[in-house]
C-alpha cells in the first residue's frame, strides 16, 4: 500500500531526522539489512543515494527496500533520478544544483511526488525556496566526507536560513553525535545524517538517540 499525497505532506511536516544510504558507504548485498536497522529505528525519511550505479540497479535495490518503509509510513526518496522514483512509485525524489530543473522534475512527477533539493550557499537556498520544491537541504555544515569537494557553510549560517525559509530545510553535512548538540543550539531542527549514521555500531540505537534530541529540541522550542 502506497501512501496518499496528503499523508506524504503530513509526514514531511512532522520528519525530522533523515537518513540517507549511501552506497558509497554500503555495499549492494548488504542494502537491504541496513534498510531494515534504520526502519527499526525509525527515521522519518530514507533516501537512497546511488552514484555511478546503472539505473536498472537502482530500480532494483529500491524495490527491494521499499516495502518495510511503507509499513512504518517512512518517507521513501530517490536520488537524482525523477524517472526511476516514478517507476517504482517512491515518494519523491531529491535533486542537486546540476540534476535536472525543478519546474521540469514538477511538471513529469506531477504534485504526487515529493521533491527536494539540495542547496550549498544561502543565494541557492533562497532561489530553491521559491522553486516548487517540498523540502531544501542545506550545507554541509562541516566538512564531510560525502561531499569533500563542498566547503562547509558554518553554523552561523543556521539562524538565517531559518529565519528566511519558511519550507522545510534539513541541514546536512559532517552531523554527526559529537557535534549535534551544535547544530541544535544554533537553530537546527531537522537533520540528515550519512557517515555517522551508517557507521553507527548499533544503528536502531543510534537512530533512537537522536531522534529523542530532535523532539526534544522541538518542545523546548514550542
Amino acid at each position: 500500500m502506497k501512501l496518499d499525497n496528503l499523508k506524504k505532506k503530513f509526514l514531511l511536516s512532522q520528519a525530522r531526522f533523515y537518513g540517507i544510504l549511501d552506497l558509497g558507504y554500503v555495499p549492494a548485498e548488504k542494502l537491504k539489512a541496513y534498510s531494515e536497522q534504520l526502519a527499526e529505528g525509525r527515521v522519518d525519511i530514507l533516501q537512497l543515494r546511488a552514484k555511478n550505479l546503472e539505473k536498472r540497479k537502482i530500480a532494483e535495490l529500491a524495490r527491494e527496500i521499499q516495502s518495510s518503509l511503507v509499513e512504518k509510513e517512512i518517507l521513501f526518496i530517490i536520488n537524482d533520478y525523477p524517472d526511476i522514483a516514478l517507476e517504482i512509485g517512491a515518494d519523491g525524489v531529491h535533486l542537486g544544483q546540476e540534476d535536472m530543473p525543478i519546474e521540469q522534475a514538477r511538471k513529469y512527477l506531477s504534485e504526487e511526488f515529493l521533491i527536494g533539493k539540495s542547496t550549498h550557499t544561502l543565494s541557492q537556498a533562497l532561489a530553491a525556496a521559491q522553486e516548487p520544491v517540498d523540502y531544501i537541504a542545506f550545507g554541509p555544515i562541516f566538512k564531510t566526507p560525502t561531499k569533500p569537494d563542498y566547503l562547509p557553510v558554518g553554523i552561523e549560517s543556521i539562524a538565517t536560513i531559518k529565519e528566511r525559509i519558511k519550507k522545510p530545510v534539513f541541514f546536512i553535512g559532517g552531523i554527526n553525535k559529537e557535534n549535534i548538540s551544535l547544530v541544535l543550539s544554533a537553530g537546527a531542527d531537522r537533520i540528515v545524517m550519512v557517515s555517522a549514521l551508517l557507521g553507527a555500531k548499533d544503528i536502531p540505537e543510534f537512530c533512537r538517540q537522536m531522534r529523542n534530541l530532535l523532539s526534544l529540541k522541538g518542545l523546548l522550542a514550542n
